[in-house]
């Protein structure tokens, strides 16, 4: 694979990783725990994958009713790349269930501004909520956790999902972890992000060209989302690492060493 292959956000990692260390210059071990949503899998086995190419042994960890990228088995050939699964609960990841999908539809059909944000609020719960169950049984399963922190890691790349709870994992094994994420996350790794220009809110439909009556809705739902999440505290890192300061949610995320946007 020639430099010119691999893409921007590629170049960004591997290049940080190379100067962390001396050891990274020849290759560096990065475990990759993708959020449950098949094409956040599939982006980051394809990452992996393709840091293997540059010398790196990489191991993506994923939930076992996450769809398999299709190129797992040749990669997995290669013998510098792992695709590891965990069992979760449900036959499909809960984001790309039919349900969700019908939720979102019924938000972006509504003429009520009060359900499109209620809604909204409540589905961000459910996708927490089950980002946290399959995190909880990841942590639940012994051996491979035993496994992972025997694994002689020394990088790992992340999602913002559960954070208070995945993050929890590299922060346990006193390693340096990075974040891959959407822009409409990025205020969580301190860039400033302009909520009426970039709202999360699911089936409001709005574009870059909102009215002022919804860039203050976006701005005041976000700010308030934000201030929610920031002073979350968590349990997961007491359990895995009793000697390490307790960090809130918001707190695990400023520890990350490096974001890149997709």
């Amino acid at each position: 694979m020639s430099w010119n292959n691999v893409s921007l956000e590629k170049r960004l990692i591997v290049v940080l990783m190379m100067l962390s260390s001396d050891a990274m210059v020849f290759g560096a071990k990065i475990l990759f725990i993708p959020s449950n949503v098949n094409s956040h899998v599939l982006h980051l086995s394809r990452l992996a994958a393709d840091l293997t190419q540059l010398g790196h042994v990489t191991c993506v960890l994923a939930p076992s009713n996450a769809r398999v990228p299709h190129f797992v088995a040749e990669a997995e050939s290669g013998g510098n790349f792992t695709y590891t699964k965990y069992p979760v609960n449900g036959k499909e990841p809960f984001f790309n269930s039919r349900y969700v999908s019908e939720v979102i539809t019924r938000l972006a059909l509504s003429q009520s501004l009060w359900e499109k944000l209620s809604g909204t609020s409540d589905l961000m719960k459910e996708i927490v909520n089950d980002h946290e169950s399959d995190c909880v049984r990841l942590l639940e399963n012994v051996q491979l956790m035993q496994q992972i922190r025997d694994g002689g890691f020394q990088f790992a790349v992340m999602e913002p999902a559960a954070p208070h709870c995945y993050y929890a994992i590299p922060y346990s094994m006193k390693i340096r972890y990075a974040s891959v994420a959407r822009p409409s996350f990025i205020w969580t790794y301190r860039v400033p992000q302009l909520a009426p220009f970039v709202s999360r809110l699911f089936g409001l439909g709005y574009t870059d060209r909102m009215t002022l009556v919804q860039r203050l809705t976006t701005f005041i739902f976000d700010n308030l989302d934000m201030l929610k999440s920031q002073n979350e505290t968590t349990t997961y890192i007491t359990e895995l690492a009793p000697d390490r300061p307790v960090l809130s949610s918001q707190q695990l995320l400023e520890q990350v060493w490096y974001c890149q946007t997709v």
